[in-house]
């Protein structure tokens, strides 16, 4: 009996550990997620699969040469428009499954000035994927799929003229054109058309 109860105990002992290690590794992975830019260190962090979708998306050439664009929504995953620097934590990590898992992080804001934001800080989900034995960020708070369907609308404006029938309309964006075109073919050489 001793003995099952020994190996029961090594067992959970086991499991406590490991999820240890994980909730630890998803807190480092954390630091590569996009806030008002995707950092190029992030593809060792990320699956190819999320970052290529990240980096598409952040690297799709819109029309406003003004201000931001069609995609001002990447650049606010995680402190929004307000600015400050987030600081991370991990809720929990449950593996779903031999090279998954889920995490529920919670992000609260620091501002310049060292104080931190009011509240309890927001949740998001995040999701990991274990790849040639390493653990990396397959999505944060559904962002994947959501650069993916960005990404296809984005692609059919290119077809169908739409950025460069609205950089035409105007006298004062018209002159963007070349540049816009310029960048499109950049796009397309890195990421296919």
């Amino acid at each position: 009996m001793k003995k099952i109860l020994f190996a029961v105990g090594l067992m959970l002992a086991f499991v406590a550990c490991a999820k240890d290690d994980l909730a630890d590794r998803t807190l480092e992975l954390c630091q590569y997620i996009p806030d008002h830019r995707l950092n190029p260190e992030a593809e060792k962090a990320m699956t190819p699969e999320f970052f290529r979708a990240l980096s598409e998306a952040f690297e799709a050439p819109v029309a406003d040469f003004c201000e931001i664009g069609d995609n001002e929504w990447l650049y606010y995953f995680v402190t929004g428009n307000g600015g400050g620097e987030p600081v991370y934590s991990v809720k929990s990590v449950n593996k779903t499954g031999k090279n998954t898992a889920q995490a529920t992080i919670i992000v609260q804001l620091k501002w310049e000035d060292g104080t931190f934001a009011e509240g309890a800080g927001k949740e998001y989900e995040v999701s990991l994927k274990r790849v040639k034995g390493q653990w990396l960020l397959d999505d944060f708070d559904n962002k994947k799929a959501e650069c993916r369907s960005y990404i296809q609308q984005v692609r059919e404006k290119y077809v169908s003229g739409y950025y460069v029938k609205y950089l035409e309309s105007s006298d004062y964006t018209k002159e963007y054109v070349p540049e816009f075109l310029k960048q499109l073919e950049a796009f397309y050489a890195k990421y296919g058309k």
